[in-house]
């Protein structure tokens, strides 16, 4: 059976000294407090769940805690500003620290910029006759990932470019992306197939020269790389 978490609103909070923490009005967060560590402090409430108790600094989420009464909440925010305050998360790195050390360990050069890859999205959504199948890398993938291959066959349907499939906006992360700008539909059957290719190929190819995107191709795909 279900439970409901029970009430606690943004005045249950205000025994507890933040500090140099400062408020932030967010919509959905019953408490949200920055520090100049710039590390957040958050509780969320969704109904029948459990209470959220985060923290996060910039982009990472540094620590998720449920808790399912009031004096778990007011507990664990006790504990965590203590913890915050005292430094105890100071050297936690965010996900563009982690990043940025892996492209100096590694030696790599930056090709693509937030500018640029914004271009690539509008040019995808905006000026393509279809989106593109696409894969991409991130800085701390597995180069052997099974899900990050190039594809074997051509794919038999578009792909989705918003911000949060690509690489939920965080473009300092991708090492490079892999577009297949054709795919095939089947017309046949299992046993004998009757191939719809449909290519844009010299579309994409004369939209990223347009934008001045660097790029790579391959017999089949264009690569474009955000370091090597």
């Amino acid at each position: 059976m279900k439970r409901k978490a029970e009430e606690i609103t943004f005045r249950d909070f205000a025994g507890i000294d933040f500090g140099n923490g400062k408020f932030q009005g967010v919509l959905g967060d019953i408490l949200h407090v920055e520090y100049p560590s710039g590390i957040c402090l958050i509780v969320r409430a969704y109904r029948y769940k459990p209470y959220y108790v985060i923290l996060r600094r910039e982009d990472t989420i540094l620590l998720v805690l449920y808790c399912y009464s009031k004096a778990e909440v007011l507990s664990c925010v006790r504990n965590l500003n203590k913890d915050i305050q005292t430094g105890k998360y100071k050297n936690k790195n965010t996900l563009r620290e982690q990043a940025f050390q892996t492209v100096q360990e590694r030696n790599l050069t930056s090709y693509m910029n937030n500018t640029k890859w914004y271009k690539l999205l509008n040019i995808v959504n905006e000026k393509l006759p279809f989106r593109p199948p696409y894969i991409y890398k991130l800085l701390s993938d597995a180069p052997d990932r099974e899900d990050i291959q190039p594809f074997r066959h051509l794919p038999d349907s578009p792909q989705c470019w918003c911000g949060e499939c690509f690489a939920n906006y965080r473009f300092y992360e991708i090492e490079y992306v892999r577009i297949t700008p054709k795919y095939a539909v089947n017309h046949g059957g299992l046993l004998v197939e009757n191939l719809e290719i449909f290519d844009e190929t010299e579309e994409l190819i004369q939209e990223l020269e347009t934008a001045h995107i660097p790029f790579e191709k391959d017999d089949r795909d264009i690569i474009i790389y955000g370091y090597r």
